[in-house]
């Protein structure tokens, strides 16, 4: 599995390819639309909660739709699904430069959103039977790596065009991403779930199937451990970034392109930390890893006390970068390899729901304060309450030798 041309294996799938490839221009689109949503609102509004709210109503979809999408994942066609769920978020995406008023962005972004934890869960349960159980941490790190890349490139562009032109028109480069990625999957072939689990879909099968989806994500151990990390690590996601906001406009008087620059370099971090890991991933116990990720980005957050520049500012979000890199990578294969193929989109959805309620709430608690205390300030509680949070857990619950032990045997 960790021969030095597995990576080489892994593009020769030419299914992998067209996924990897259309997970690339998805998520390019989103950064793109992620950054022109936040300066468009912040611009018109001056608010930290404003912004906190729309960053929101971008997560809010994972909560509401999330434990369902797993259903379709299992049951439904999945390639069928990935591609009518890139051409509806296209569809909507396509509205936002002829929106007139803050709540028809509001609602074209909740409903824009709704989109994207169908595409994530199928793809995530999909990725597993495309490169088969050899590859597939090296196709999971590249799966990162195309997502960091995108988000390296995406608010750099998105950053630079809304400066230029404005954020109603970059909406447009967004669409074209989307409708990239449509055509890719288009030509992905992916395996489909167990026989047992195609069917339609009725009430009391939705219920059933819930069911066995949390008995697995409540009854294993490293689960368990793995969605409550990530509840606590939810502080350091969404909130830090309207903290940027406000830090770079109100303090250091820039604007969107240095905004897109600070998401860029910690994207950009992102993706050669996890290109290394997925080289070297059996080098440091994965535990080490998933906890020590977080605890180094809270300590790049807390280091904002220091009031500093851009170019020191950089460093600090690069460095958090490389943190969530090892955490990522070592959380996204642990759940592939604790989680049964038949259930795994369930599992998943269920999980990304929990844990992106989390994280609604740590968004809107960052807007809130950023405008009690100011981002500097809120920057360096979100960190430490991140970097201990993650220590105590892992020593209260068990959970650190919960991965060792699973590593183990």
């Amino acid at each position: 599995m960790f021969r030095g041309d597995s990576y080489r294996e892994v593009f020769a799938n030419q299914d992998f390819r067209a996924l990897w490839l259309g997970q690339a221009f998805a998520h390019l689109g989103q950064s793109i639309a992620y950054v022109a949503v936040a300066l468009y609102v912040y611009e018109l509004t001056g608010s930290a909660q404003e912004l906190s709210f729309a960053l929101a109503l971008q997560l809010l979809p994972w909560v509401v739709i999330g434990p369902v999408v797993g259903l379709l994942a299992d049951r439904l066609e999945r390639k069928r699904v990935l591609v009518t769920a890139y051409l509806v978020q296209t569809s909507l995406v396509a509205l936002l430069p002829f929106s007139s008023t803050l709540g028809q962005v509001y609602a074209l972004v909740f409903l824009s959103s709704l989109l994207v934890p169908v595409a994530e869960i199928v793809r995530a349960a999909a990725l597993p039977a495309v490169t088969g159980q050899k590859l597939f941490v090296r196709g999971s790190s590249l799966n990162i790596v195309a997502y960091n890349a995108a988000n390296v490139v995406g608010p750099l562009l998105g950053g630079l065009l809304v400066s230029l032109v404005g954020a109603r028109p970059t909406f447009f480069v967004a669409v074209g991403c989307f409708l990239a990625a449509t055509v890719f999957s288009l030509r992905v072939v992916i395996p489909s779930p167990a026989m047992g689990n195609r069917g339609s879909l009725g009430w009391q099968m939705l219920w059933r199937d819930l069911r066995e989806g949390m008995r697995i994500l409540v009854g294993t151990r490293v689960l368990r451990y793995l969605v409550l990390l990530n509840c606590i690590s939810s502080l350091g996601w969404s909130a830090p970034n309207v903290a940027a906001v406000v830090y770079l406009t109100d303090i250091l008087g820039l604007g969107g392109r240095e905004y897109g620059l600070l998401q860029g370099t910690i994207s950009l971090s992102m993706a050669l930390g996890v290109y290394v890991l997925g080289r070297y991933a059996r080098i440091l116990p994965r535990q080490h890893l998933l906890v020590g990720g977080v605890v180094l980005a809270g300590l790049a957050y807390v280091s904002v006390l220091g009031k500093p520049g851009l170019a020191l500012l950089l460093f600090l979000w690069f460095t958090s970068g490389i943190g969530w890199g090892a955490n990522w990578l070592m959380d996204n294969t642990l759940w592939a390899e604790a989680t049964p193929d038949e259930v795994r989109g369930r599992v998943y959805s269920l999980a990304e729901a929990v844990v992106c309620l989390a994280e609604v709430v740590a968004a809107l608690l960052g807007g809130w304060l950023v405008n009690l205390l100011g981002p500097v300030q809120a920057l360096a509680i979100m960190g430490g309450s991140i970097g201990l949070g993650a220590i105590a857990l892992s020593a209260l619950t068990g959970g650190y030798r919960a991965v060792a032990d699973f590593d183990k045997g």
